[in-house]
């Protein structure tokens, strides 16, 4: 494959004469000028991203904004490694594809056939559930999270299957829902190399990376492995200063992938005209993951697949420590776009879409024709909200099935749906009482009472929510200290006028604000149980969605 030199880019790029007057519109200045604009915020003193448009393959464009390296004043470059977070997957999904048309395995087999540590939960798990995020296993972010553990700790395999071993239930029965879980995609890399007698490191690089060209693409599976020229990555301490944000795991599949622009570029030629692997193996990383219903669901072998701007697409982003990623692909249009950046202060798939606009821009649907899409069960767009004042929508809503808490406020005049303090989005109008949430493609819909939400989703099974009151009773009946057998660490409880104060495991303090009678929520959310004389006995945590209802026993 051929990687021209860097120069003006004039593919889709609308050519203007030039006008004797006057600035040129920002739309019409070539389009290597426009995404310079976008990744103006990467100076020559702060972290950055490394930015490829790929088509037919080749490398259209490619470009390092910022620093790789800020104490040695290294600049970012097409050539720089990053750590690709959980964009890995896919390459983690691809090697179990190869191994499944090698026949070492079955995508139908049964994970304990080559992790026997892992226990039975029912039905059996299989590493096709793996692959499309339904086994319902807990995500291990979030059980190491709870037992104490920091987050740059560098986890081992034996440590996370120790882990797994000591998990009684899952988050859901297997196959009924999609639930993202890192968990999965770690045994898969542990099924790798059960399967092929290779580790993922080795494997890809024997089958994918050194077949491609990409020299500078590898699975780093030792925290203190040495990668040439990579990029650092930074957070900002309390004074606003830069400080390393670099993960130390040991484990892979779910992350773990160093790679540049340019080898992405390699890897994406590989899925127009697949060089590894053949027509079979692009077939099984195109397929997309289905539940036991009968529901397709849009995640499939390390992708996620969507609509943008009315293009099919297909893409992952990653984020952990101070990186940034997304690959997104535009399949009919062969062409890819690659951010990888080394600050979480910008979302990296805004800003792969901003340079697909800049590319695309002139043969993708307008905007105002996407914006605000509904769903397939929404009416037409409406501007009114059939009498209804925003005040019978807005409050605190819980998930039964997922344990998330979302909030709908009013602010002047305007309704928000809050995944999180600070973190709100718009519910613009479609109907009565239906909305979009205008940046989550979801479609919001309230009952005639407004006592339930559904969120609904292209390619995900319908969301309910239920409306609830905070508590009012006093809190007392909640301090303890509470024991978990499946993590092995202790919670301890202190009741707050209002709030409880959770102390978890390594010294951490969480401020929780009650959502309904028993039940709280912050950084964690917690329901406490009662025996049957109404004491509380035990209380289930979960972190997020990803790890649900882990017991803990309170201790007498």
């Amino acid at each position: 494959m051929r990687f021209p030199p860097r120069r003006s880019v004039t593919l889709f790029t609308v050519l203007v004469a030039a006008s004797p007057i006057g600035p040129t519109p920002v739309a019409a200045q070539p389009a290597n000028a426009r995404v310079d604009s976008l990744f103006s915020f990467a100076t020559p003193t702060t972290p950055g991203c490394a930015v490829a448009a790929i088509k037919d393959g080749q490398l259209l464009f490619a470009r390092g904004y910022g620093l790789a390296d800020i104490e040695h004043q290294v600049a970012i470059s097409r050539q720089t490694p990053f750590y690709m977070a959980s964009t890995s997957k896919q390459f983690a999904a691809g090697a179990i594809n190869l191994l499944a048309l090698d026949g070492k395995l079955s995508l139908d087999d049964d994970v304990r056939k080559f992790v026997p540590e892992l226990p039975q939960f029912g039905a059996p798990i299989t590493v096709r559930h793996l692959l499309t995020h339904t086994s319902g296993l807990r995500d291990y972010f979030g059980l190491f999270g709870m037992a104490g553990y920091p987050s740059d700790y560098p986890i081992t395999n034996g440590a996370f299957l120790e882990m797994m071993r000591r998990q009684r239930t899952l988050n859901f029965p297997t196959g009924t829902q999609y639930s993202y879980s890192n968990s999965g995609y770690v045994l898969l890399s542990i099924i790798v190399e059960r399967a092929s007698g290779q580790s993922l490191r080795d494997f890809s690089a024997e089958r994918f990376f050194t077949p491609l060209g990409m020299r500078s693409t590898q699975f780093r599976d030792q925290h203190n492995q040495l990668v040439p020229n990579r990029a650092l990555a930074y957070g900002r301490n309390a004074r606003g200063e830069y400080v390393h944000a670099v993960p130390y795991f040991d484990v892979v599949g779910d992350g773990g992938l160093y790679s540049t622009v340019e080898d992405i570029a390699r890897w994406e030629a590989n899925f127009l005209e697949p060089k590894v692997g053949g027509v079979e193996w692009l077939r099984l990383e195109q397929m997309r993951g289905r539940l036991n219903d009968g529901t397709t669901i849009a995640y499939g072998a390390g992708l996620m697949h969507g609509k943008f701007r009315g293009d099919s697409i297909i893409e992952h982003g990653g984020s952990l420590g101070g990186y940034n990623i997304n690959l997104l692909r535009f399949p009919a249009r062969r062409m890819s776009v690659a951010v990888l950046c080394n600050d979480n202060t910008r979302s990296a798939s805004q800003l792969s879409r901003g340079v697909a606009e800049i590319f695309l821009g002139d043969v993708l649907a307008p905007v105002s024709a996407t914006a605000a899409t509904p769903t397939a069960s929404s009416p037409p767009a409406t501007t009114s909200t059939d009498g209804n004042t925003l005040a019978k929508f807005t409050g605190t809503w819980f998930s039964p099935s997922t344990n998330l808490v979302r909030r709908v406020v009013a602010d002047q005049g305007r309704l928000y749906f809050e995944r999180a303090p600070g973190s709100r989005s718009e519910l613009a109008s479609v109907g009565v009482s239906r909305f979009v949430i205008m940046t989550m493609n979801t479609t919001a819909i309230f009952s005639r009472r407004a006592d339930s939400l559904r969120l609904e989703q292209d390619g995900a099974p319908a969301q309910l929510f239920v409306r609830v009151t905070p508590p009012t009773k006093a809190l007392s009946a909640y301090a303890g200290s509470y024991r978990s057998a499946e993590l092995r660490a202790t919670m301890t409880v202190t009741p707050r006028d209002s709030i409880i104060m959770l102390r978890t495991e390594s010294g951490d303090s969480l401020r929780l604000t009650g959502v309904f009678v028993d039940g709280f929520s912050g950084a964690l959310f917690v329901r406490f149980l009662r025996g049957a004389g109404g004491t509380v006995t035990a209380m289930e945590v979960s972190a997020g969605d990803r790890a649900r209802n882990v017991r803990f026993e309170r201790m007498r």
